[in-house]
């Protein structure tokens, strides 16, 4: 029997002592650090390396887009530690977060799924692809990332079996090679009117040599500049010849401190720098200049038109490629104010700095320079610059140090993709002046034909002998006129997204543009008339030129108006008392518009049908005839300008690909002379109605309405092609046949349907082939 204590209860023992509450937390905090990756196994940490490696290579791709200067190594290994480091602070802080929420997933990827998707739609949205898009892409960035590391993670996992690893490749093999014909990334057939109706007249061949070939003169290349050029030694002790800088100050107000770090000056000591193909030996040559356009300032554009430079010296031209890359963006200092009128400005300062040197013995321009024939050429904004140059006095008529201008004169301009934007309420118009424009309807940067919109703007004298013309070119796109641009039309990122499947190659570009300018200019200062055709119709050079989609426009001192539709707002009434009216057809007139429906500054005749014989008739007063009687008849042609208004194609829209497409018109001309006799003739003895080219600028249809709010949304651009229609060819139909006194015209309109615009209707000069 056990013996019972009795005595005094013992005492219990006391409870530990509670810790703070703020080390209580401490310690929590510090458990759930532990438990951050718990669920981030071998596995998932494959995924954060795919992720890790497509958020480096968003940010590498755009940081050669936005380039320091510093060079691209530099940048890229700027690009790639920044974006690892925040990576992992981002990735861990997420995961921390989570870990404390005691959410049960792969925390440290999730981080880092989270930072990879929000860097790339940062990029995408900053790059201005739109906001819908931004967020798919960011999305398929980020989930190419997952997916690819996963797989791989997959690949190297022991317990994953071999049939698995091989199903995996075969899947993942399978859909990257049929990607592109994944019904939402395939462009739907390509619409009829994308094709010619019919094969070409066969059109005599020009009997001249290959304006783009080497000329006969040897070529020496040398430098001008300031000496002040801190990046191109070129330009500083390596220039040939020393220029003087110029103070921009009075037009540029807005120059960034980032803008005089790179370049080492500001607005007030801009530099004279220019290339220069000059031909060896004695004589006296014309000049010109070539200006290029906005690019990125750090990458540096005057060395893109050696090809041509070479070209022209070769030929007894003198070339100056003028260094205005100052003037350009840069992410890092934007680009300054005035920027275009300071461009035009430039030029003119290049051409005082070159006429002081042809008065100077000692440098290789001194006597060579015949500064009566000079051109000016440019591309992109140059090509908008080199226009306000020749028609100065609209921006420069107070800047008294312009004064020694006078004694220069401009008497050519080509503009390749130019801009055409208002500076000061105003734009440029040019009289009496020989213009050229090329166009790429693939250019994805200026995607509208401004060229035209200055074309409209230059008129002539009667006897001026001078024309105009214009060249579209259905595969040619922005940069491949410049050498130093690359292939792709916006920077990157974006430019990624243009597709370039349907461009020419950039060589067959630049031999377009080797022709074009170099007949031009063989033309309009060495009198080589046996060039002229060629800006009138292409056809009679393709000896020279590339396989292409050409459209071109043409018009000369020599034209007589019938229609120039811009005199009022009666369509009945015409140019020099001439009348129209029409049958059978809806009948308007409307301003011609660009891609982007932006008026182009003329008007012209819109013609609908929805059956055939459809007519639009001009009807000639007599006093006409006095106005060309005193030219030989056999040596006049009756001349338009026609573009096809049938946009709206089904059968190629990216959200309905069923339907039909509309064809070409089929047209028939009849002329009638006064004294009743008519001849009818179809237009495709001359000359095929042309069909618009049709562009797909992005990779994929679902982007074309969506990158750049909507900037590519149209893959077509009415362009007016120019026919001409000698009046022997109808006086072959008819003897009796007068064209002296032409007193009606009359366009048929055959086919079903169709719907097109004319202007500039006239009579013009024959060009001798």
């Amino acid at each position: 029997m056990e013996l019972e204590w009795i005595g005094p209860e013992a005492p219990l023992p006391l409870p530990p002592a509670r810790e703070p509450r703020w080390r209580r937390f401490a310690g929590w905090l510090a458990n759930r650090g532990k438990a951050t990756l718990h669920f981030d196994t071998p596995l998932w940490r494959a995924a954060i390396a795919g992720l890790w490696l497509m958020s480096c290579a968003v940010l590498i791709v755009t940081a050669l887009g936005m380039p320091t200067g510093l060079g691209a190594a530099v940048d890229v290994v700027i690009a790639a530690l920044i974006g690892t480091l925040a990576m992992t602070i981002a990735g861990f802080a997420a995961a921390y977060i989570l870990a404390l929420c005691y959410v049960p997933i792969p925390r440290l990827s999730t981080g880092v799924l989270t930072f990879t998707g929000l860097v790339s739609w940062y990029v995408f949205d900053e790059t201005d692809v739109g906001d819908s898009l931004s967020i798919v892409l960011a999305s398929a960035v980020a989930a190419i990332g997952l997916i690819g590391g996963l797989f791989v993670g997959l690949l190297i996992h022991r317990r994953v079996s071999a049939w698995v690893k091989i199903t995996l490749i075969a899947a993942i093999t399978i859909a990257a090679l049929s990607f592109n014909n994944w019904p939402i990334n395939a462009y739907g057939d390509v619409p009829a009117d994308a094709v010619p109706a019919a094969a070409e007249p066969e059109v005599p061949l020009l009997q001249a040599d290959n304006p783009a070939d080497t000329g006969l003169y040897r070529v020496q290349s040398f430098t001008y500049g300031s000496g002040g050029d801190t990046k191109r030694n070129e330009f500083s002790s390596g220039a040939a010849v020393t220029s003087q800088s110029v103070d921009a100050s009075a037009y540029i107000h807005r120059w960034k401190w980032l803008r005089s770090l790179f370049w080492g000056f500001d607005e007030t000591a801009l530099p004279i720098n220019g290339r220069v193909w000059m031909p060896e030996g004695e004589g006296i040559f014309p000049l010109v200049l070539m200006v290029h356009g906005n690019h990125l300032m750090e990458q540096f554009s005057d060395e893109g038109y050696a090809y041509l430079g070479e070209m022209l010296a070769s030929r007894g031209f003198i070339a100056v490629s003028v260094d205005a890359n100052f003037l350009n963006y840069s992410f890092w200092g934007n680009i300054p104010d005035n920027d275009m009128k300071v461009r035009a400005w430039i030029l003119l300062k290049h051409l005082q700095q070159i006429a002081d040197y042809n008065t100077r013995a000692g440098n290789p321009f001194y006597g060579h320079v015949n500064l009566e024939q000079v051109a000016l050429m440019g591309h992109s904004r140059g090509g908008q610059a080199v226009a306000m140059a020749a028609d100065r006095t609209k921006w420069f008529a107070d800047d008294k140090t312009l004064a020694s201008l006078s004694g220069i004169g401009i008497q050519a301009v080509i503009a390749i993709a130019p801009t055409d934007t208002t500076v000061d309420k105003k734009k440029a118009e040019l009289k009496n002046t020989y213009y050229l424009s090329l166009q790429g309807a693939s250019d994805g940067d200026v995607d509208t034909f401004n060229g035209e919109r200055q074309y409209i703007r230059t008129t002539f004298s009667p006897d001026s002998g001078r024309f105009k013309s214009t060249l579209y070119i259905g595969e040619a796109n922005h940069s491949r006129f410049n050498t130093s641009w690359g292939t792709m039309d916006d920077s990157l990122p974006g430019g990624l997204l243009l597709s370039s499947s349907e461009m020419m190659d950039a060589a067959d570009q630049r031999q377009i543009a080797k022709v074009y300018v170099s007949a031009f200019l063989e033309t309009a200062f060495h009198g080589k008339q046996a060039y002229a055709k060629l800006f009138e119709d292409y056809r009679t050079g393709a000896a020279w030129l590339p396989n292409a989609t050409y459209i071109n426009r043409y018009e000369d001192g020599s034209f007589l108006p019938i229609a120039r539709l811009d005199e009022d707002y009666d369509k009945t009434t015409l140019s020099n008392g001439a009348t129209a009216k029409a049958d059978k057809l809806q009948w308007s007139e409307a301003s011609a518009e660009d891609r982007d429906g932006k008026d182009k500054g003329t008007r012209g005749a819109v013609l609908q049908w929805k059956q055939g014989d459809g007519s639009y008739t001009l009807q000639l007063p007599a006093s006409m005839d006095e106005l060309h009687r005193g030219t030989s008849a056999n040596s006049q042609q009756f001349v338009f300008n026609m573009t096809n208004l049938e946009r709206e194609l089904p059968g190629f829209d990216s959200d309905d690909d069923e339907g039909m497409a509309i064809p070409l018109p089929e047209v028939e001309i009849e002329l009638q002379s006064r004294n009743g006799a008519s001849v009818r003739l179809p237009l495709a003895q001359f000359k095929s109605v042309t069909p618009l080219p049709y562009t797909h600028f992005t990779l994929f249809p679902w982007m074309e309405k969506r990158v750049m709010n909507g900037k590519y949304k149209e893959p077509t651009e009415p362009v007016f092609q120019t026919y001409s229609l000698p009046f022997k060819a109808f006086q072959a139909g008819s003897a009796e046949f007068d064209p002296a006194q032409l007193s009606r015209v009359t366009f048929y309109f055959m086919s079903d349907q169709g719907k097109v615009m004319l202007d500039d209707i006239g009579i013009a000069n024959v060009l001798a082939n």
